[in-house]
């Protein structure tokens, strides 16, 4: 003599992706970011040589790419970075500095390619 089971379904259902489906259309929306508030960077820091890094991200909008995977936008930019598209930044107490003139120039050709 056995025992009976019952069976009883979940609910299970695959994860949704909160970050593009393909790397193209992740590439698009990079793109598509930095081409609409390259203006604002380069208003916003028309008197300074250096930019930190999160006032990169935050004015670029980099954390609205994929919100829920990346709130921060670190993980965008850092891929910029590791593509060679932007430059690597320098220390300064600890923060991340990058120039202005080589930030703005590397961006503006990431934006053309």
């Amino acid at each position: 003599m056995g025992y009976s089971v019952d069976y009883k379904p979940t609910n299970r259902r695959r994860a949704k992706r909160t970050v593009p489906k393909n790397k193209a259309q992740r590439t698009k929306d990079i793109k598509n970011a930095i081409r609409w508030n390259i203006r604002q960077l380069e208003h916003d820091t028309a008197s300074t040589a250096y930019i930190q890094r999160p006032l990169i991200i935050s004015i670029l909008r980099l954390n609205r790419i994929s919100p829920h995977a990346d709130p921060s936008g670190d993980n965008t930019f850092q891929q910029l970075i590791a593509d060679g598209w932007v430059p690597r930044p320098e220390r300064f107490a600890g923060s991340q500095w990058f120039g202005r003139d080589d930030l703005l120039q590397s961006l503006k050709a990431y934006v053309r390619a």
